[in-house]
């Protein structure tokens, strides 16, 4: 008897805690609630991303900015793996390209096209250290201008109200 009573008891508070909580509207943070809002934007420059600019990124980028970096012949001596480690670290954290667009790191989605914008037509990527050993590794004219394009055109759809 004392069990269908337990029973019975435990029902009724389960139903209510889920009907009470039912109608309930949780605060949403507003970055989290730009992204849900900008969710189909972002597909879509991510499309334009894996098409036009991430073979571009795979080359001359993901050695510092992506989970899988190819590194240098050199990376085994002890002064330079410090180093190398943790150029790489640095890096992930400003951006991770890794999974795609949007990509990881600290900033908005907004504040890293811009940022990437920036940064290629400013050429301060890759840094200077990195160039003299690396010949090749900066993004040549055409490069950059493919990247331009794709962050005005991916800042300009941001932009737009649907």
């Amino acid at each position: 008897m004392k069990a269908i009573l337990l029973l019975q008891i435990s029902t009724v508070a389960l139903s209510f805690s889920a009907h009470a909580h039912k109608n309930h509207v949780h605060d949403v943070k507003p970055e989290q609630k730009k992204i849900e809002e900008n969710s189909l934007k972002y597909e879509e420059i991510n499309k334009a991303y894996e098409a036009e600019v991430k073979p571009i990124f795979q080359k001359k980028c993901f050695d510092c900015h992506s989970q899988n970096p190819k590194l240098p012949w050199y990376s085994g001596f002890p002064g330079a793996k410090k180093l190398i480690s943790s150029d790489i670290q640095e890096a992930k954290k400003h951006l991770d390209m890794t999974g795609g667009f949007p990509f990881k790191g600290h900033g908005t989605p907004e504040e890293d096209l811009q940022a990437i914008k920036d940064t290629v037509v400013k050429k301060t990527m890759p840094p200077q250290r990195y160039k003299i050993i690396h010949w090749g590794s900066s993004l040549t004219s055409f490069e950059v201008t493919k990247v331009k394009e794709w962050a005005d055109q991916s800042l300009t759809r941001l932009e737009k109200k649907d």
